[in-house]
């Protein structure tokens, strides 16, 4: 118990060695020039909200060799110079039905692990920020495990227990936007104005186990319950700000305040439809390649089927993905489209910034799949985010903070939180 706390205590030294060595300059601003190119390598750069397994699941790529089809994976992300990767697996919200969603997760499970196995020579999962530092020293990429759009409908707390202790680290609270036993969802009814005792027992529990909570897609109601219910700080993984996108999908400023205010994180997202009112308004009425609104399921399950129905819940799913990247990500958007841009993202930045503070905003870009996100960008062009927050003016420090060292700080709180607990 004591080496534990020890080692949270250790991980946090050793990111605040980093930041410390940097240039502090008053305010966040750099008072000399810094080269962008020599901060991005030195830095310990994550991408704090990506989903390459399930391509993997469903398509049989080699996230390892750079993909025609879709922006992200992890070749192009080595390319681009980044060491960590908080990967989600995600259940997609037709395996909700019959709740079918915790076999989806553990084959998605076994689809992480197989991806480790054959790559040990270029990635590790990491379970700890000791973990971080200790596989990225060795030039490996270090994986953290996260889980989109939830675990269980019903919220069973031994199916989280037993998915951390195959390594999950991070997961969202909601069943993605649907409201569930236990939380209201972003899009899904307000059963529970939030959340009710059993979301406050998981929340309890994720506190316990040092799984950070991750509130995306979750309604404003249970983001706030959830934020107050927490002991440990926690984070909206991929979001806008509701200041410059006037929706329910974005984030609010009293959020944001009550997020900070805890400690938590926000990684800013990198769609258009997050962070760019002018792409925004482009696309209105518009149907891009990309995201086509596809038929709902249709399939029924029999009382009887013998395995019928999973197998056809399968084929659909797969032949629906399959739609999604029908065509190279640079295809998805027209030529016209007007952004979105890095400025915008840097602006939103700047925007936390100012309302909260330099300590609570990284990167969650969720870019897995091509269309409506950064103009001209994949994961090789990580350094453009650097060269663009230099560009800002904002001293080392602050950069080395927003490409990751916010997400080593949150990781390490939530950790030592639990930490905490086991003394008790």
């Amino acid at each position: 118990m004591k080496r534990r706390i020890e080692a949270v205590g250790l991980s946090i030294a050793a990111a605040i060695a980093v930041v410390a060595a940097s240039h502090v300059a008053s305010g966040g601003q750099s008072t000399r020039p810094l080269n962008p190119s020599a901060l991005h390598k030195s830095a310990l750069v994550f991408a704090g909200h990506e989903h390459i397994t399930n391509r993997v699941y469903s398509e049989g790529i080699d996230p390892w060799q750079p993909q025609r089809v879709g922006i992200w994976d992890y070749a192009k992300a080595k390319q681009g110079g980044v060491k960590v990767v908080v990967e989600n697996i995600w259940a997609e919200p037709a395996y909700q039905p019959y709740n079918v969603m915790t076999k989806q997760v553990i084959r998605l499970l076994e689809t992480f692990y197989q991806i480790l196995d054959k790559n040990k020579d270029r990635m590790e999962l990491a379970l700890t920020m000791n973990d971080v530092w200790r596989i990225t020293a060795g030039n490996k990429m270090a994986v953290i495990l996260g889980l989109e759009a939830g675990w269980d409908l019903d919220g069973d707390l031994q199916v989280l227990r037993f998915l951390h202790r195959m390594g999950l680290r991070l997961s969202q609270f909601t069943t993605y936007t649907e409201t569930s036993s236990y939380a209201d969802g972003g899009s899904g009814p307000a059963v529970w104005h939030g959340i009710n005792d059993r979301g406050r027992a998981i929340v309890k529990e994720m506190n316990r186990l040092g799984i950070v909570i991750d509130v995306a897609h979750a309604s404003e109601e249970t983001q706030v319950a959830v934020i107050e219910a927490s002991e440990a700080p926690i984070t909206d993984s991929h979001r806008g700000l509701r200041h410059f996108m006037k929706t329910n999908g974005t984030m609010s400023d009293e959020t944001l305040r009550a997020l900070a205010r805890k400690g938590g994180v926000i990684g800013l997202h990198s769609s258009g439809a997050q962070i760019s009112p002018t792409y925004a308004a482009w696309a209105r009425g518009k149907t891009l390649p990309g995201n086509r609104a596809l038929p709902p399921m249709t399939i029924q399950k029999p009382r009887d089927d013998y395995a019928r129905y999973i197998r056809e819940l399968d084929a659909a799913v797969t032949e629906r993905w399959l739609e999604r990247y029908s065509r190279p990500w640079a295809e998805q958007v027209p030529d016209e489209a007007p952004g979105p841009t890095l400025g915008e993202w840097v602006e939103q930045v700047d925007y936390v910034i100012n309302l909260v503070g330099e300590d609570h905003v990284a990167m969650g870009f969720d870019q897995s799949r091509g269309g409506g996100y950064f103009r001209d960008f994949d994961a090789t062009k990580y350094p453009d985010i650097t060269a663009a927050l230099v560009r800002k003016g904002y001293s080392e420090a602050r950069i080395r903070k927003i490409l990751g060292g916010n997400w080593v700080r949150l990781f390490d709180a939530v950790q030592a939180t639990a930490a905490r607990q086991e003394v008790k």
